[in-house]
């Protein structure tokens, strides 16, 4: 039976994605293991960084899932690739997308606000005043980046990148229908021929590859090789290792990261959604993560770095330091989904003009 890329492999794959985040921020740096005490046993220190900081490759991955999600749905429309039509159903839908996003950092952002409001120095760091206002608001639609304005969390950089990509998407898309694959060579070029903005000229590439695969239908592919699953399994163990080794060179990890982290992109994508969703199990648990991956991206830095760092590290133990964050990170994002669908829910009965 033919087996499509679902929105449920998608998740998967954010999930394995953010889970490699988490342990590249926990442990991703010698300082942080000597000075919290982490206990890394039964792997050596050099090891053990080494995986960690492989987890800096999450980035690429959800740019990745970015642009393969949205030029799916635009390469399904097979009657908007070309003419005035594409362009503005393309982008009434990127602006909606936009608006979507913003809304859910800014509830996110006030969310953070209400429970610890006592542990910022908004003076200090927004200013005084209207001026300190207008700050704060330009942070809290995650556009602090764009400004070069203060903000609350150094990780909402992203935001950058996310609102790019939406509208940048539409553009690669529709030359990717019309020169096909040859696209990639223009991803390859372009940051060396103009000035691009730093984190686009780093994340370009993924995001073209991420377009390049929704076009030729790559994940769909991997999904269905004919291969035993004891030797997809040896061929994803191995090469996940492999990923590692290559990665974390010096070398390649100095100047050739911005292309090889496309590639691995994909190849992790296939070891959560065709190998570890295989299993009935650890798949749901990976798209239940992956599902709530945005809100754990956003706000776990409050929990590990700027608010409950001692008690996130108290147990020393790298396995349950991980977990716990995990779990904290998890009932959040649970509860503020829960609060957003009852408010959706009251506010959607609420009597307007014309109801009774």
């Amino acid at each position: 039976m033919q087996k499509d890329f679902t929105k449920a492999h998608s998740n998967m794959a954010k999930g394995l994605a953010i889970l490699l985040l988490l342990a590249y921020h926990l442990f991703g740096e010698e300082e942080t293991l000597v000075s919290m005490e982490v206990n890394h046993a039964p792997f050596s220190q050099e090891g053990f960084l080494r995986f960690s900081e492989f987890g800096n490759v999450c980035v690429s991955v959800f740019v990745f899932l970015t642009a393969f999600g949205i030029a799916t749905g635009l390469l399904a429309q097979k009657e908007f690739l070309s003419g005035p039509a594409f362009w503005e159903k393309a982008y009434r839908q990127a602006a909606k997308r936009f608006l979507r996003l913003m809304l859910n950092f800014a509830i996110l952002y006030a969310s953070v606000n209400l429970l610890w409001w006592h542990k910022f120095d908004y003076a200090s760091l927004y200013g005084a005043g209207e001026q300190g206002a207008l700050l704060m608001l330009t942070d809290a639609l995650g556009l602090s980046m764009f400004f070069g304005t203060p903000t609350l969390n150094a990780t909402w950089w992203y935001m950058e990148i996310a609102y790019i990509l939406i509208f940048l998407i539409p553009f690669l898309t529709w030359l990717t229908g019309k020169i096909g694959y040859p696209i990639l060579l223009l991803a390859f070029f372009l940051p060396s021929a103009v000035a691009v903005q730093p984190d686009l000229r780093r994340y370009l590439f993924a995001a073209v590859f991420g377009v390049c695969a929704a076009y030729g239908k790559w994940p769909d592919r991997l999904l269905n090789l004919k291969l035993h699953p004891a030797a997809q399994w040896a061929a994803g163990t191995i090469g996940f290792f492999l990923c590692v080794l290559i990665r974390q060179n010096y070398v390649v990890h100095e100047y050739y990261i911005h292309l090889v982290d496309a590639p691995l992109s994909l190849f992790l994508i296939f070891l959560a959604a065709a190998l570890i969703g295989s299993l009935p199990v650890p798949g749901k648990v990976l798209a239940f993560i992956g599902k709530h991956s945005m809100n754990i991206y956003l706000v776990h830095t409050f929990f590990y770095l700027i608010l409950w760092r001692q008690y996130i590290y108290r147990f020393r133990y790298a396995g349950i330091t991980f977990l716990l964050l995990l779990a904290v990170c998890l009932l959040y994002s649970v509860a503020l989904e829960a609060i957003k669908r009852i408010a959706g829910r009251v506010i959607s009965k609420a009597p307007g003009p014309g109801r009774k």
